[in-house]
């Protein structure tokens, strides 16, 4: 067997233990969104992105959570996933659209914060 990507670094820079166990799911999720139930199938396909991932970056590198879900991506395409590949873009939308309004948020609670314990 070859390198193993064993971490992953997440958005806010911290670096955690890679589970290809995510990827899978992410999948699987993204397929049940479009009809589809194949766990071995999302499986194969998180086997795949595993195998490009661990070409494309050395033992020592650490791919970003953005870059192993480009790949997803790219992978789901590729074998034909069109479907499931839509889902999975989707969902991402959907997550990137969370993280922004929850900074406003916080932003917004600090500010307030701030302002409160000024007066």
């Amino acid at each position: 067997m070859g390198k193993m990507i064993t971490r992953v670094r997440k958005r806010d820079g911290r670096i955690v233990e890679f589970d290809q166990d995510r990827i899978t799911n992410a999948i699987l999720k993204a397929a049940q969104a479009v009809g589809g139930h194949d766990k071995e199938e999302a499986k194969r396909m998180a086997d795949r992105v595993v195998t490009i991932l661990e070409y494309q970056f050395s033992k020592e590198e650490v791919p970003t959570v953005e870059e192993i879900q480009d790949l997803v991506e790219k992978v789901l395409i590729k074998a034909g996933h069109a479907k499931t590949a839509k889902a999975y873009i989707l969902y991402r939308q959907q997550h990137a659209k969370l993280r922004a309004t929850k900074a406003t948020y916080i932003d917004v609670v600090n500010t307030i914060s701030s302002y409160l314990g000024k007066n």
